[in-house]
């Protein structure tokens, strides 16, 4: 699990909810209080409300990536509940590199218990998010995940979502027999498993 950042220098601790939640509002306040304020709604498992809030501050423009990463990696278990996950569907959706690729790095972290969550990124139309989906399930490998990648693989047509997903089925596929079911639905599949191959 993530490991909790140690800033010996915040000074400030909240007492109330109503204190913290100014900071966590309007993120481009005052730097130590508002990193107090994430401490504050993690330590009182307030994750949707930040999360929530994240979002609502990256929308804004009035959190940094710093402040960002920090309350991803301060997280001390994998919020889940439907409304969570939205927010990390809608925080892909922004396409905003600087934010995306902590959520990723977050979501590799959790893939195991948000498993469902990251299959349904393999049924958006944004390829960018299929291809995140295959990425972050390297990280949770099983035979339900073989399947799933393989139906996905089976119909894909994005060259850069296929170069995951053979990345995916070198490392973990096993059974030769399937591979070949998928590669023969789609040829392209099979050409970039050999380029992928011989590239080393």
């Amino acid at each position: 699990m993530f490991k909790k950042h140690n800033h010996t220098y915040h000074i400030h601790r909240f007492k109330e909810f109503d204190e913290a939640r100014v900071f966590i509002e309007d993120m481009s306040k005052d730097e130590e209080s508002t990193l107090a304020a994430i401490d504050y709604m993690i330590t009182h498992k307030e994750y949707y409300f930040l999360l929530k809030n994240l979002l609502k501050n990256i929308k804004s423009n009035k959190i940094n990536r710093k402040m960002y990463e920090y309350a991803l990696l301060s997280l001390d278990k994998c919020p889940k509940r439907e409304e969570e996950k939205e927010i990390y569907r809608q925080i892909l959706r922004t396409e905003r590199t600087a934010f995306v690729e902590p959520l990723i790095d977050f979501l590799k972290g959790c893939s195991c218990e948000l498993k469902d969550f990251i299959f349904s990124l393999m049924d958006e139309n944004s390829p960018e998010l299929r291809k995140i989906a295959i990425k972050t399930l390297q990280y949770c490998p099983d035979k339900t995940t073989d399947n799933r990648i393989l139906q996905l693989a089976a119909k894909e047509k994005n060259p850069k979502v296929l170069r995951e997903i053979a990345k995916y089925i070198q490392l973990f596929i096993t059974d030769k027999q399937k591979m070949e079911e998928v590669m023969q639905k789609n040829p392209e599949l099979k050409t970039i498993i050999k380029n992928y191959i011989q590239a080393g």
